[in-house]
């Protein structure tokens, strides 16, 4: 709890040094009708996999029966670990992760401006909807078993308690990965030249990574639920300002003379 802690503590303090460097420039990111249809129609048809959730019913005796050696040697370990105050810190640092992007809005062309504004929301919303229902679908396909549910030194209802058949990919490390990744992104494209990149990459991707060591430590998670996490919320944090960006609009205008016209030449390139 207290890494936790202090990871958010210096995640914020990163970001008022750097505000005042948020001033100018123009914001490198644009909405456009199709690509925002077609990314929340995606992401809300991934999210209809909650429908199909496999039920938590189980039988005692095939829970009773279940070996650790099924396990393979990277993951076993995680079936000994049990601990309630990573539990919770891993709650604490992805929901604080989950709200880091906000923090952007020290930039003044975000809060100082409508359209942009609107824009970074939306961005993010897509990243968020599209991980999650990617997340939740993944889950729904595998219906993995948590590491707990293997730990022969818990009672049954322990081992079956909340969603015991649910643990392929982490899904607090998917949302971690894709905050932080995304605001790193989104910071880096916006301020190429501003020496807080190296830094905000660092802290946002070690609270990320915790969160993710945190779910294994707190016997919810498998290592191999974690990486998966990981690489999925990375993908969906990079992907969705790659597709945003404002695409070069050149324009050219070239004097035209001849005997019979006179004349310019207007060329741009998309």
């Amino acid at each position: 709890m207290k890494r936790a802690i202090i990871l958010i503590s210096i995640f914020l303090n990163i970001s008022f040094l750097w505000s005042d460097e948020l001033k100018t420039g123009d914001f490198p990111f644009e909405l456009s009708e199709f690509k925002e249809a077609f990314t929340f129609s995606a992401g809300l048809g991934l999210m209809t996999s909650f429908l199909f959730t496999p039920s938590t019913d189980h039988d005692s005796e095939d829970i009773l029966a279940l070996s650790r050696y099924d396990i393979n040697l990277m993951d076993r370990p995680a079936i000994d670990l049990n601990d309630k105050g990573s539990d919770i810190a891993s709650d604490v640092l992805v929901y604080s992760l989950a709200a880091s992007p906000l923090l952007l809005f020290a930039d003044r062309r975000l809060n100082k401006n409508f359209r942009n504004s609107v824009t970074y929301l939306v961005m993010y919303a897509e990243s968020a909807l599209i991980a999650n229902g990617i997340s939740r679908t993944l889950k729904t396909i595998f219906k993995r078993t948590r590491p707990y549910t293997y730990n022969d030194s818990l009672t049954l209802k322990k081992r079956t308690d909340d969603d015991w058949n649910l643990s392929f990919p982490s899904n607090h490390t998917v949302n971690g990965f894709n905050a932080a990744v995304f605001i790193s992104t989104v910071f880096t494209m916006a301020n190429p030249d501003s020496k807080w990149i190296p830094a905000v990459w660092t802290i946002s991707l070690s609270a990320a990574i915790t969160t993710g060591v945190l779910r294994v430590t707190a016997g919810k998670h498998f290592p191999t639920d974690v990486i998966a996490g990981a690489v999925l919320g990375s993908l969906t944090g990079a992907l969705i300002p790659l597709l945003h960006k404002k695409k070069k609009k050149d324009l050219s205008v070239i004097p035209v003379f001849s005997d019979e016209y006179a004349g310019i030449d207007l060329t741009m390139i998309y």
